[in-house]
């Protein structure tokens, strides 16, 4: 009888032991979403993070979730800091810059479609045009290509080449990734678009 009992006993913790790791052991299922929290496979998903945006992670007892964020950032400079970026962003497009306008650069790291995109963007380019009818929040526009971009300037389609790479490497590191954007204000205020973005998200966020 007793060792009876004994396996008994054995055989229940055994089982319970059992349980207990299996129900560690239990996959979550993980789901990925994008920026406009829409689902989305998970190699659509890396080739995001690949393009810049942040990697942000949920977990519950049941779920796994990913979920992108933009990579923004915002700062302000020194009056001889903007007074001295802006002579350099008038050298690189060649011409003056009316110091009341914030200015957009859209900055990219090879020649490709989404230049031609952003070229053709006609609600873009409208809203930068109807800016000049106001009195605030008036902008400047341009298309800048890095050094080794294989960009070739076209100042009708405000496309230019910043062939000393300050822009690349005064705010984004010497970023690797395709494209990055920056706005700066009149007053020396800027933020900072890391990575891939809609140039009409930036420009309604600057």
């Amino acid at each position: 009888m007793k060792h009876l009992k004994s396996l008994i006993f054995i055989f229940f913790i055994s089982c319970f032991t059992s349980n207990a790791l299996f129900g560690q052991n239990v996959k979550k299922e993980v789901k990925y979403i994008n920026i406009d929290g829409e689902h989305i496979s998970e190699r659509k998903y890396n080739k995001c993070i690949k393009k810049g945006f942040i990697d942000n992670i949920i977990e519950n007892e049941e779920y796994i979730v990913h979920y992108l964020s933009y990579n923004l950032f915002e700062g302000k400079l020194t009056t001889i800091e903007h007074e001295q970026i802006r002579l350099m962003i008038e050298k690189i497009v060649g011409k003056e810059i009316d110091s009341n306008r914030t200015i957009l650069i859209h900055l990219y790291n090879k020649n490709d479609q989404q230049l031609n995109i952003d070229i053709n963007y006609s609600r873009y380019w409208y809203q930068v045009e109807k800016s000049r009818e106001r009195t605030i929040k008036v902008f400047d526009s341009f298309l800048i290509g890095n050094k080794d971009s294989g960009i070739t300037p076209n100042p009708e389609n405000h496309v230019y080449v910043d062939s000393y790479n300050f822009l690349n490497n005064t705010f984004f590191n010497n970023s690797k990734l395709d494209y990055n954007h920056i706005s700066i204000r009149p007053d020396g205020t800027y933020k900072i678009f890391k990575g891939f973005y809609d140039i009409l998200y930036v420009l309604d966020r600057s």
